[in-house]
């Protein structure tokens, strides 16, 4: 543990047992912050790798050949 936390801590053993509870609570707030995610994380290189050679170009047919949504404003809401 590094001094300046040690030192943090000592000042949080003067202090009464309410706001000792509540520095505690905020510190496992934190602390569960900085924790490794449960699930490991996946690298997004190579995450479309599967899919077919032409989707790219599928896609693209696709976004050409639906109109677009149009703008909602107050007369159609």
């Amino acid at each position: 543990m590094i001094d300046r936390l040690q030192r943090a801590i000592e000042a949080l053993e003067a202090l009464p047992p309410t706001l000792q509870e509540a520095a505690a609570e905020q510190l496992e707030q934190f602390t569960a912050l900085l924790a490794p995610s449960p699930l490991p994380r996946r690298s997004y290189a190579g995450i479309w790798a599967d899919l077919p050679d032409d989707m790219e170009e599928t896609l693209d047919q696709w976004r050409h050949a639906v109109p677009p949504t149009p703008f909602a404003d107050e007369d159609n809401a």
